[in-house]
């Protein structure tokens, strides 16, 4: 029996064996559930998976539905066993296809999906909300047959990144905002400022399917800050409206997967790493939308006007576009 095979089967066990209701913290409840995902896959010796959005107990997809499978996705990347096909392509796919999107309604056309997604394995999720956590139920379906290939559980805590998602809805709480110098910046940057830090874009260098920021992040408050963005909900956004996104294999010590730490008026330089949408990468001009998680908590940015240059994307300031911050 090889190493892999091994694997497979303890994961299997430690899932299976876990108590329904164990108290544990939810990227240990992440890590578990990505883990029972993988030894199924590579039990029924699928190396390719599409994870369609999760639903509630009444089908429906909802915001933490897709938020959790968004979750399992990349920590499934990230763990680097097996691929993943990308979320937006997928969902492109199944609308164009008209196949539902809890799970495929009929096999000919979720075989027909499977290969133009060069996928193995349809990964599907529904999750029961109780007080005080969620439990998480994930089936692997063939392609072919649409039968189950293995399923995983695990429970989440609502703490964390699910503190905010399943919290009741209140008042949005007061933001003050310090408005920007009214100047137009050079084309291809963008600025956006609050009364904690300010934030800048030096540049945006597009190779091939790729772009790189880079940013500088200034203290501006009376006290020690950190600064962390969240990876899923932080993109650049093209001017036909597709999304870049942050790749977890390409911003492993980014400023959304590492906090930047600045003590009082000290400026510290960042990158990030945005991949394009599976066959499209013909944009120049691009919205950067940034959501925060520190230091303050869920705020959102967007800055316009961003233009890309490169040996793929010539430089235009035609139009430029001064940045905004909301």
């Amino acid at each position: 029996m090889n190493r892999t095979l091994i694997t497979a089967l303890l994961a299997i066990s430690a899932i299976w064996t876990t108590p329904a209701h164990a108290a544990l913290p939810y990227e240990e409840s992440l890590k578990q559930l990505a883990e029972g995902v993988t030894a199924n896959a590579v039990s029924a010796k699928k190396e390719r998976l599409a994870v369609l959005d999760f639903t509630d107990t009444d089908g429906t997809i909802t915001p933490i539905g897709q938020f959790l499978a968004e979750e399992l996705s990349t920590q499934i990347l990230v763990a680097g066993e097996l691929k993943v096909v990308d979320r937006t392509l997928l969902n492109v796919t199944l609308k164009k296809l008209k196949i539902g999107q809890r799970k495929p309604s009929q096999t000919k056309s979720a075989k027909r999906a499977a290969k133009m997604l060069r996928a193995d394995v349809f990964v599907t999720g529904s999750y029961l909300e109780s007080p005080d956590e969620i439990r998480v139920t994930v089936k692997l379906l063939s392609p072919g047959t649409l039968q189950s290939l293995g399923a995983a559980r695990s429970t989440f805590p609502k703490t964390g990144p699910l503190a905010e998602r399943t919290k009741e809805p209140s008042a949005a709480p007061v933001v003050t905002m310090v408005q920007p110098a009214q100047t137009i910046p050079p084309p291809g940057v963008g600025t956006h400022s609050n009364d904690l830090y300010a934030l800048t874009i030096t540049a945006l260098h597009k190779q091939d399917a790729q772009i790189t920021a880079e940013l500088t992040v200034e203290n501006t408050s009376a006290r020690d800050i950190k600064v962390l963005c969240l990876l899923q909900d932080t993109r650049l956004e093209d001017e036909q409206g597709l999304p870049w996104k942050l790749e977890a294999e390409h911003n492993r010590e980014g400023l959304c997967a590492r906090a930047m730490e600045l003590a009082p008026k000290e400026k510290s330089r960042a990158v990030l790493t945005f991949s394009a949408p599976a066959g499209h990468a013909n944009g120049n001009r691009f919205i950067l939308h940034y959501r925060e998680r520190a230091p303050r908590q869920d705020a959102r940015v967007t800055i316009e006007g961003l233009n890309a240059t490169g040996a793929d994307a010539p430089a235009d300031s035609t139009n430029a576009v001064p940045p905004s911050n909301q």
